[in-house]
């Protein structure tokens, strides 16, 4: 099972210049959420949107992320990219990001929107039944799934 998983990025937060809440990250982020995908995926390939909301921290900070991707997407695998942003404090820190998926993971590349660059891991959290996942992947297709991010600057992501 594989998903159109969105990520983010790392942490210490840097004020931009300007201070028009730009920030600057260098650190590691973890993020735990929801996925929710349209239309729902099968395990057969097709075109299709995904959003990803999650909460957790950077760098120990508390930190939300958000993010819509599309591409071809099945259960299986496939590709994405999208854009989106995480929130520390007042701070937003917007990229945009590529995946390549696999059964339940996915590897993350972001890109800050100002420079620098991220990257990291999306999963299926622990929490969800792999059989029932299997048999939506088989059916009417899966519409929602909670997901698990973990994400490091290499070596710092500006937005």
């Amino acid at each position: 099972m594989t998903f159109v998983l969105c990520l983010l990025a790392a942490c210490s937060v840097a004020a931009a210049s300007g201070g028009h809440g730009h920030a600057t990250f260098e650190g590691t982020c973890t993020f735990s959420g929801v996925l929710t995908q349209e239309p729902p995926v099968t395990n057969l390939p097709q075109p299709g949107r995904a959003t990803a909301r999650a909460v957790g921290t950077c760098s120990g900070s508390p930190a939300r992320y958000f993010a819509r991707a599309h591409g071809d997407i099945s259960c299986g695998g496939g590709t994405a990219t999208g854009r989106g942003f995480i929130r520390i404090g007042r701070r937003k820190l917007r990229f945009l990001f590529s995946e390549v998926r696999g059964p339940g993971v996915a590897a993350v590349r972001l890109d800050g929107a100002r420079g620098g660059s991220a990257a990291g891991e999306a999963r299926v959290s622990e929490e969800e039944d792999p059989v029932q996942i299997a048999q939506q992947c088989s059916g009417p297709g899966l519409r929602s799934v909670r997901i698990d991010i973990d994400i490091a600057t290499t070596p710092s992501l500006s937005g």
